[in-house]
């Protein structure tokens, strides 16, 4: 397996920027309404007047939609740098998919957004919003590489998965709830870019910052997995059928969880029993047993069978080098 790169801590004005238009919408104060940081409110009060703007307008139609932050978020990091509009990178098949709506196809739909994004940040001066918040991103990027500090823990799972990526990045966000993180990479022709968008994490007083080294480490080897994760399930997708069948008839279990799609609910159990699996490898069988039964009692019904099945892979990696080789057997064996 090629070698990976080691994990880089950045922060992205295009991340804020999409960020502080959904903080806009009229969504926006409900995320994570007991633990709001100082930049949040800050957005509040500065662009309160801009409310009715097309982007923070179409920001909250596409969040309406299903088109949620973690859309937004891929999206953001896909664009050309605003006010510029245009892609980038290449958009995933899913984000595209749930962008479209009856009158436009998805990506005539994000174009049309990105322009609205662009015009956005020239109108209201954004860029100097966030230029003056400099010294805020800077710390919030070092407190988050001095709690990622320690023993590698990419190459590790660059070796669980048998892949490597051109870079992975992990992007602080200001503007980001509180508690919430994704994982997405982006193709290239030289490789794929992975990344791990990570918002505040929240304190037991209800303060927030990324100065925790077990939330850190956790979340971004989380969003990480999740990284490696979804083109695992974009390639395999012939294998999910019918799982995607199986979920469907059984709605009434998943909805009350928050899945009405099959994909997001098996992308869930996969990284939670990766992250499981990745814990007994370092010695911690406890805890990865802990986190299995925590799942199960919860309703994650195939959790103890994936952790079953990521195990046997374990077992036979001169047969699978690789997750990707080994998926399909991973379905059949779920199914059963």
């Amino acid at each position: 397996m090629p070698g990976g790169a080691a994990h880089t801590v950045v922060w992205t004005p295009n991340v804020e920027i999409v960020m502080l238009l959904a903080n806009l919408t009229e969504a926006g104060p409900t995320f994570q309404p007991k633990a709001v940081n100082a930049m949040r409110r800050a957005v509040w009060l500065r662009f309160d007047g801009d409310r009715r703007a097309p982007a923070v307008v179409e920001t909250g139609r596409l969040l309406a939609a299903g088109f949620w932050l973690d859309a937004l978020a891929e999206l953001a990091v896909a664009a050309e740098p605003f006010p510029r509009a245009g892609f980038t990178y290449p958009l995933s098949q899913d984000i595209l998919l749930r962008a479209g709506d009856d009158s436009d196809d998805g990506y005539t739909r994000l174009e049309r957004y990105l322009e609205y994004a662009a015009a956005f940040t020239l109108d209201a001066d954004v860029l100097e919003f966030l230029k003056l918040q400099g010294n805020a991103y800077r710390a919030a990027v070092e407190e988050l590489e001095d709690a990622l500090e320690g023993p590698d823990w990419v190459g590790p799972l660059e070796t669980w998965f048998g892949t490597a990526h051109r870079s992975n990045l992990c992007v602080a966000s200001l503007l980001l709830p509180a508690g919430f993180g994704f994982g997405f990479t982006l193709g290239t022709p030289e490789g794929a870019y992975a990344f791990s968008l990570l918002g505040p994490f929240v304190a037991p007083d209800g303060s927030t910052s990324f100065a925790d080294p077990e939330a850190a480490r956790t979340s971004a080897e989380r969003e990480l997995i999740r990284a490696f994760v979804k083109p695992v399930l974009a390639a395999g997708s012939s294998s999910t059928r019918e799982f995607e069948q199986a979920f469907s008839g059984s709605l009434a279990h998943w909805r009350p969880l928050g899945y009405d799609r099959a994909l997001p609910c098996l992308e869930d159990h996969l990284v939670h029993g990766i992250q499981a699996r990745l814990l007994v490898r370092r010695g911690e069988a406890g805890a990865a047993a802990g986190l299995v039964d925590y799942d199960q009692e919860n309703g994650f019904v195939y959790a103890r069978p994936i952790a079953e099945g990521l195990e046997d892979f374990e077992l036979h990696r001169a047969e699978f080098p690789t997750l990707d080789s080994f998926f399909p057997h991973l379905m059949d064996f779920l199914l059963q």
